[in-house]
């Protein structure tokens, strides 16, 4: 009986044996690659960060540099539009001496030449979208 019980033993020992060996996931790589492919990633990224402007935290994040007034020749047709904070609200759809007509996507407006603020990231108005789109429907 005792001989039959150390072969049961035995034959236990490789599985118990298996059941302990590291797992391998299909498709995981080498450390060292991946390592030096994190140290690249993160060197990008600190190459980027490091390049912000220190200002850029006091400035909302749709906007590109300090905004300063608009010239005439600023002014195009075909020219996307900013509000305050740099929200996309249309583009330029035309300009005459009256003033330069906004498109929205779903209303044209005409809008005081004065009215219009660049930054390095192209126009800007001095108004929210919403405060905008609040004047467009007053206007109808």
């Amino acid at each position: 009986m005792s001989r039959f019980c150390s072969a049961a033993l035995l034959a236990m020992l490789p599985t118990a044996a298996l059941a302990q060996a590291p797992v391998v996931v299909p498709g995981s790589g080498n450390s060292t690659a991946i390592t030096n492919s994190n140290r690249e990633q993160n060197a990008g990224y600190n190459r980027v960060v490091g390049n912000l402007d220190p200002q850029a935290k006091d400035r909302p994040a749709g906007l590109k540099g300090k905004a300063v007034a608009a010239k005439a020749e600023d002014l195009k047709a075909g020219s996307a539009l900013r509000d305050k904070d740099g929200v996309p609200i249309g583009a330029i759809s035309s300009v005459d001496a009256q003033g330069v007509i906004v498109d929205t996507g779903t209303t044209k407006i005409r809008v005081p030449t004065e009215a219009f603020g660049k930054d390095g990231a192209g126009l800007l108005l001095g108004i929210s979208k919403a405060q905008f789109a609040e004047l467009i429907a007053g206007a109808k």
